[in-house]
């Protein structure tokens, strides 16, 4: 019996930078029956035959039809069906010019599975049609080889059993690297609070945050590497409180991502109880895999580590489509534009309307905006102007990059340990 991948590859080929990252944050936590999305990228149809010549295994291309040449995109999928011969692996054209490759043509002509214009893609409907190709691959992949798929995640590979049991010991020794990013008031650039930004130093060199998160499946380091987070995040607080004499907002990485897990919660809970001390401001990081998955049992563990006053972050805030009223009942204390929506939003156009809309959604929820990815003083100025209260950034690193605050948090780090 064929088991499922353990991770499933997507092809994004498209020649707008935009596209490739978009797709990214909307596809970054989606899985499907147990294994990630794995997203590759090319920028034209040539460099796309080439990461086929390295990916045999790629089970879906997310195709633009103008790149290169006006048809490098249906020159592809000739590539693929009849030179190389892969029936297997899906297609999904996405196009911005259905001019030039209409739709009734290329799916009569083409073997594709499925077309997307681009100004009618929204984060779910993208979502739903990767799974849906995904769920196509494996029933082609089923029928050609005569042998099923078993649910669920493949049997964890040797270097995967290294690396939790790595991730485990650097728990222990204190080497998941912690680093500050300042948020600042944009109305008058006074500290907010810090992004505690963890990286995780293996043999094989520094992981981040998101690849950490993509090895916490097992339970026990699961909850070490709450834990640890937790007693560092209170330990940066407490160290503010002492060196500057007033309380600081820390949001803490990966705490909140598995608050959908009874066990977890109730860990986290007792965790947060052990720790916590009078004027802790402590806010739990919760991304679109979360908000979209739990719903009813999100909002009931959010009530209760309310109860222990912890705040809550969503921090890929108009990246997923969420209904209005379950948005509004998880009751995010701060919503975070991704810098999709906040770098280059003083000069196009297009960003300027969606961020725009998407302050004035927060507002209305009652939650302070928080961009994330401030690279100029422009956009520094547009989201202040707009109602953005609060935001990040090189533009912004620079503002407070006074040494007293850096000693500060400094010392912070190094006697969390």
């Amino acid at each position: 019996m064929a088991r499922t991948p353990s991770q499933w590859k997507v092809l994004l080929v498209d020649d707008e930078p935009a596209v490739h990252e978009m797709s990214r944050l909307i596809l970054r936590d989606l899985r499907f029956e147990g294994a990630a999305v794995e997203l590759l990228s090319a920028a034209s149809a040539a460099q796309a035959c080439e990461l086929l010549s390295r990916h045999a295994d790629i089970a879906l291309v997310l195709l633009d039809v103008v790149m290169e040449t006006d048809e490098a995109g249906m020159r592809f999928v000739e590539f693929v069906r009849h030179q190389i011969g892969n029936r297997d692996m899906q297609i999904i054209l996405r196009t911005g010019q259905p001019g030039m490759a209409p739709e009734r043509e290329v799916i009569v002509d083409y073997e594709i599975n499925g077309y997307l214009l681009k100004t009618e893609i929204t984060a779910q409907r993208l979502q739903s049609a990767v799974i849906a190709a995904l769920r196509g691959y494996r029933h082609a992949r089923s029928l050609r080889t005569g042998e099923p798929f078993e649910r669920g995640c493949a049997p964890a590979q040797p270097r995967d059993l290294e690396l939790a049991e790595d991730l485990a010991e650097a728990v222990a020794a204190g080497r998941i690297v912690l680093q500050a990013q300042p948020q600042l008031r944009l109305d008058s650039l006074q500290l907010h609070g810090v992004d505690l930004i963890a990286s995780w130093n293996t043999r094989r060199g520094l992981l981040s945050a998101e690849q950490i998160a993509a090895r916490l499946g097992t339970g026990t380091v699961r909850l070490q590497t709450m834990r640890w987070l937790l007693v560092q995040g209170v330990a940066w607080a407490r160290q503010w409180q002492r060196e500057c004499g007033r309380g600081l907002r820390i949001s803490l990485p990966l705490v909140g991502e598995f608050l959908d897990d009874p066990q977890y919660l109730h860990e986290l809970l007792r965790a947060v109880g052990e720790t916590a001390s009078p004027g802790l401001q402590l806010d739990l990081l919760l991304g679109q895999s979360v908000v979209l998955r739990a719903e009813s049992s999100l909002v009931d563990a959010m009530m209760q580590l309310r109860q222990a006053r912890i705040g809550f972050v969503f921090r890929d805030f108009g990246a997923a489509t969420i209904a209005l009223p379950y948005l509004n009942s998880l009751a995010f204390e701060s919503l975070k534009l991704p810098r999709l929506f906040v770098q280059g939003v003083a000069a196009e156009p297009q960003r300027a309307a969606m961020a725009r809309s998407l302050i004035a959604l927060a507002q209305t929820l009652g939650a302070t905006t928080l961009a994330e990815g401030v690279a100029s003083d422009a956009d520094a100025q547009f989201l202040r102007w707009e109602g953005c209260e609060v935001g990040q950034g090189p533009a912004l690193a620079r503002v407070c990059a006074a040494s007293e605050l850096i000693a500060a948090l400094q010392r912070g780090a190094d006697t969390s340990h």
